[in-house]
C-alpha cells in the first residue's frame, strides 16, 4: 500500500512540474534600437577671393552610448567619372576650401577649380572641372546623407582668378599706339595725330618729286 501511495505521489509531482514548465512566462520582447539620423545644411561661400564650402551637421537621438559614439565626420565629393575627393575626421560644423582651390599663407587665393595657369595667363579647364557648377557631397558619421552644393556664381569675387595683368611693354612693340586701350577722347587725338603724320609724309613725297623734275 505504501508503494502505491509513493508511486501516486511521484506521478502527481511530475504532473505539477510539467504543468509549471508549460506555463513559464514568455521571454521579454524589446523594441528595435532607434536608428540615428543625420541632417546637414551645406553651402558655398567666398572668403576674400578664395572659394569655400561650409556645413553644419545635426545628429538625431539614438540608443548608442554617447560615450562610445564617434562624432567625426567624413565628407566625400562624389566624382561621377573618377576618384572622389575625401576629407576625414571633420567636425560636425565647419568650413574648408573648395576642392581645386588654394590660398597662400595670408589667405589670398592662388588657384581656383576649373582654371589653370599657362605661361602667366589663366585659361579655362583643369582636373577639378567635375566639381562645377555644382556637385553631390556625401556627409557621413554613422548614418550618411548626400547634399548637392552649388559653386559660387561666376559673378562672385572668388569664382575664378582675377583678370590677368596686361602684357609687358615690348611684347607687341610696333611703334604704333594701342588704340584698343584708349578712351574716346584719347582715341580721337591719336587718330588726328596719325592723320597729321600721314599728311606730312604725303607733302614730303610731293616735294621730292618736284625736286627730281
Amino acid at each position: 500500500m505504501k508503494r502505491v501511495l509513493a508511486a501516486a505521489a511521484a506521478t502527481g509531482a511530475a504532473l505539477v512540474l510539467g504543468a509549471g514548465a508549460a506555463w513559464a512566462a514568455p521571454a521579454p520582447v524589446y523594441p528595435p534600437p532607434t536608428e540615428p539620423t543625420l541632417e546637414v545644411d551645406a553651402q558655398s561661400l567666398c572668403v576674400g577671393d578664395v572659394p569655400y564650402f561650409s556645413w553644419e551637421a545635426t545628429l538625431g537621438e539614438s540608443d548608442e552610448d554617447p560615450a562610445s559614439a564617434d562624432d567625426s565626420l567624413t565628407i566625400t565629393f562624389l566624382n561621377p567619372s573618377g576618384s572622389d575627393y575625401v576629407l576625414k575626421n571633420q567636425p560636425l560644423s565647419g568650413q574648408a576650401i573648395w576642392p581645386g582651390g588654394a590660398a597662400d599663407s595670408s589667405g589670398k587665393g592662388t588657384d581656383w577649380p576649373g582654371w589653370r595657369l599657362e605661361g602667366g595667363t589663366w585659361v579655362l579647364g583643369d582636373e577639378w572641372d567635375w566639381t562645377l557648377p555644382d556637385v553631390d557631397v556625401r556627409f557621413e558619421v554613422n548614418p550618411s546623407v548626400v547634399v548637392n552644393i552649388d559653386y559660387p556664381l561666376p559673378s562672385a569675387v572668388c569664382a575664378g582668378p582675377p583678370n590677368p595683368p596686361p602684357a609687358p611693354p615690348g611684347d607687341d612693340d610696333d611703334d604704333l599706339p594701342d588704340l584698343l586701350g584708349l578712351t574716346g577722347a584719347q582715341l580721337g587725338g591719336a587718330l588726328a595725330g596719325i592723320a597729321a603724320f600721314l599728311a606730312a609724309g604725303t607733302v614730303l613725297v610731293a616735294i621730292r618729286r618736284r625736286t627730281q623734275h
